[in-house]
């Protein structure tokens, strides 16, 4: 029910969208698009997505094969397209514990490591690039304290020292009894991951270092959309609403972030977009979780497959 809700707010936004700005112009912008550029653009989402999995492999630092990590991402971008609150994501965490024998537990930990270490790269960018570009503009100024606030919060749950962590134990013993104990009981578990993530520290500096460069490669995706309608678009201005866009994209109202960063693309490229290539840019940008979800399709037999064999899990200790 709820993914149909999400749905039909894509849908609606979109409608709302394509019928202000001329869905003929669309079509035309699309027709005009320089094919060079639009080709580099999305063949893009090849190198970003093999970046990704090696990413993930430094992460887990299980015997896992380059192969079966590149599927192993693909096919979650399959099941993010089709189950609710990122569901695909959970089932990285069940191959990790089934297949390659970390703790049930860890592997859970693992992936909420993976998305944190994801927006902490993206908010890192961002951050100094909103801060470059606000000038005068006290809204953009807002935006880049909210995404400086956010980064930081991420930050400190991420740090490999305890000290980082205690304004945030001091907020959660602060906050009402029920909600402090299950945070507390969170923050127990990712102190448990923090430190080994952290235990070897060369392993964890060039995975964070990795993510930084692979989000910097992910918003410069945004630069390549705009050159594809002949838009000549700052690339500090576009790392810093690129960053905005996606922000936008991830409020849980829509289907994958469709309509929601549409809107926001349109608003806030303005100033170098039409509204009718900022619809198209928005196409675009949502081709970037379509296409490796098209991409994934494939190896779900083989998940599947794996799953109904019912391995046993090895719950075995670092």
């Amino acid at each position: 029910m709820r993914k149909l809700i999400s749905l039909a707010i894509s849908f609606g936004i979109l409608v709302i969208i394509w019928r202000s700005v001329d869905a003929a112009r669309v079509l035309a912008v699309f027709r005009d698009a320089d094919r060079m550029w639009l080709a580099a653009s999305l063949l893009a989402a090849v190198p970003l997505t093999i970046a990704t999995a090696i990413r993930f492999a430094m992460l887990s630092r299980s015997p896992i094969p380059f192969g079966a990590s590149l599927r192993l991402i693909l096919s979650a971008s399959t099941l993010n397209a089709v189950l609710p609150s990122k569901m695909g994501d959970i089932a990285k965490s069940w191959v990790l514990a089934q297949k390659y024998g970390l703790p049930a537990g860890r592997a859970v930990s693992l992936v909420v490591f993976e998305k944190m270490m994801d927006m902490a790269a993206l908010l890192l960018w961002g951050m100094f690039a909103l801060f470059w570009t606000a000038g005068t503009d006290w809204l953009l100024w807002l935006f880049a304290a909210a995404v400086a606030g956010l980064f930081l919060l991420l930050a400190l749950m991420m740090a490999p020292f305890p000290l980082a962590r205690k304004p945030l134990n001091w907020i959660i013993a602060r906050l009402p009894r029920k909600v402090s104990g299950k945070l507390a009981g969170f923050m127990d578990e990712w102190v448990t991951m923090t430190d080994w993530f952290w235990s070897r520290r060369t392993r964890a500096m060039a995975t964070l270092l990795f993510s930084i460069a692979l989000w910097g490669a992910h918003l410069c995706q945004f630069w390549l959309f705009t050159k594809a309608v002949h838009a000549t678009v700052p690339l500090i201005d576009n790392l810093a609403f690129a960053t905005l866009s996606i922000l936008a994209g991830l409020v849980p109202l829509t289907m994958a972030g469709i309509g929601s960063r549409d809107a926001a693309i349109i608003q806030l490229y303005q100033g170098w977009l039409s509204p009718a290539a900022g619809a198209a840019v928005g196409v675009l940008a949502t081709s970037r979780y379509i296409l490796p979800a098209i991409a994934g399709a494939p190896f779900m037999r083989d998940y599947w497959h794996r799953r109904n064999q019912g391995i046993t899990v090895a719950d075995t200790p670092d």
